[in-house]
């Protein structure tokens, strides 16, 4: 697996969809046979904003940028969040990179 960078533009996965669940947020594999149990994961707030930032056009540096203007949160803070957050939903298979992407800034 390579190692997300701020630089990446990411997308979210099409197999997986994100359900406001009261004051919470899931994360729901999309099955043909049913969606398996384990694989549900519960996201924090903060977590489910970037996830849906995760557009396939925005490149880490405007993510972290939404986030620090949305929480508060110094921008350094946020970009150690939001790497690790990366590297967590690409091992589940919910987030993967988009080859090629022009970023934002471009």
């Amino acid at each position: 697996m390579v190692e997300a960078t701020l630089d990446q533009v990411y997308s979210r996965a099409e197999r997986i969809v994100g359900r406001r669940i009261g004051d919470g947020f899931v994360l729901v594999p999309l099955a043909s046979r049913g969606a398996d149990l384990d694989a549900i994961f519960e996201l924090n707030t903060t977590a489910a904003f970037v996830w849906e930032q995760l557009d396939g056009v925005r490149d880490g540096n405007g993510v972290v940028r939404a986030v620090v203007e949305r929480f508060e949160v110094e921008a350094e803070q946020a970009a150690v969040d939001y790497l690790e957050l990366i590297d967590a939903l690409s091992s589940i298979g919910a987030a993967h990179l988009v080859a090629g992407a022009a970023t934002a800034e471009e």
